[in-house]
């Protein structure tokens, strides 16, 4: 390089984004490490086991794997109305992060309605655009139906449908690609009234052991019969989170996040 141009960089925003990407990967949020976490599992036909652990002051919630691999933490706001997500890294503890990655927010006090966005858009990154969007990831609804003689707990949850590669389309304020684009919807797999015992019951395969109101299943609303999701109780600070294609773990995470209210 000749002496004259060193330090020099064309005026170009994806040269510019070089620099973008380097800082965002020293602070541990680069995009390979967030993508990671929002797209759905290869495998289209196991269940993915996770942990859900949750701090004695209940202001911190790790997804970790069985193992104990932290994969995300998530930290409440607002009493519980908002949740941002980090990604840990080996540079950064759970005691210090910068911003997040994902933020899980609900739209006003009732907490029965709520959105999941990815703090930044891959395709805006990709394409290399300065201005970066937020990319849309869930929209999930709470309400309560009557089944027998009890009140169950019921939750639908909206995501991007997948596209022909199998990746999920792209909701973006900035790029916008996604206008047309449809949604895959969940809903809460209903539990059945017990006469006898009194009380509401669901089958959770022996992945729960103890009784919870946040204790909850999703399928599929066009393929019934299989939960996409299942989420328990399985200690005193300890929760089971099992999740299957087309769901994310952060989009599976939200959604046991989003029951947090739930008694």
């Amino acid at each position: 390089m000749l002496p004259e141009l060193a330090g020099n960089m064309p005026q170009e925003p994806q040269q510019w984004r070089c620099f973008d990407f380097a800082e965002l990967m020293e602070q541990g949020e680069g995009p390979g490490l967030t993508s990671a976490h929002s797209e759905p599992p290869r495998d289209r036909y196991s269940d993915q086991q996770l942990l859900v652990q949750r701090s004695q002051n209940r202001m911190e919630f790790q997804l970790t794997t069985e193992k104990g691999l932290v994969l995300l933490v998530a930290r409440p706001h607002n009493n519980g109305a908002r949740f941002d997500f980090f990604v840990p890294t080996r540079e950064k503890n759970s005691k210090s992060f910068g911003r997040p990655s994902f933020v899980l927010e609900a739209k006003g006090s009732c907490l029965d309605s709520w959105s999941l966005r990815s703090t930044r858009c891959e395709q805006c990154e990709a394409r290399g655009t300065r201005k970066c969007g937020s990319r849309h990831l869930a929209r999930i609804s709470h309400y309560s139906e009557t089944v027998g003689e009890g009140q169950a707990f019921c939750m639908d949850v909206h995501i991007p449908e997948l596209l022909e590669d199998g990746q999920p389309a792209v909701f973006c304020h900035v790029c916008n690609e996604a206008a047309d684009w449809g949604t895959l919807k969940f809903t809460t797999r209903r539990p059945k009234w017990n006469s006898r015992q009194k009380s509401l019951t669901l089958d959770f395969r022996g992945r729960c052991a103890c009784p919870s109101a946040k204790n909850f299943q999703l399928e599929a609303v066009n393929k019934p019969g299989r939960h996409k999701l299942l989420f328990g109780k399985a200690g005193p600070q300890t929760f089971v989170l099992d999740y299957a294609h087309p769901l994310s773990a952060v989009q599976a995470f939200a959604a046991g996040l989003s029951a947090s209210h739930w008694k």
